[in-house]
């Protein structure tokens, strides 16, 4: 709306310009209408400068939460794999403890006889 409003404001002063270039002289109305104009789009250059400095401290703060977030899923997947590997271990045990409880078992039947 405002980049409307400031287009509109431009080309009536282009067009206020444009009649009065014929004049020596310009009514003071039409000066009072330009310094009007002038005020207004200052106002609002003044109004997007702000907008504009509160997007860059927005997109500052969003890149560093992106770079904290980035550690902390480093920080998790590092974890994540040292716990798999940890599962994987705690498996691997089990299983031998099995394998070993089953050749126990067939060596007791074996000593036992039919």
């Amino acid at each position: 709306m405002i980049a409307r409003t400031s287009v509109a404001r431009l080309m009536a002063s282009v067009a206020l310009v444009a009649t009065a270039s014929g004049c020596s002289m310009a009514s003071n109305t039409r000066v009072a209408e330009a310094e009007k104009l002038v005020q207004s789009l200052r106002a609002d250059n003044a109004q997007l400068k702000d907008s504009a400095i509160a997007l860059k401290v927005q997109n500052q703060d969003l890149t560093q939460r992106a770079v904290d977030d980035s550690r902390s899923i480093q920080a998790l997947e590092t974890a994540n794999t040292q716990y798999e590997r940890s599962i994987q271990g705690y498996q691997d045990e089990r299983e031998q403890y099995r394998a070993a409880f089953q050749d126990l078992k067939s060596q007791v039947r074996t000593a036992s006889g039919p």
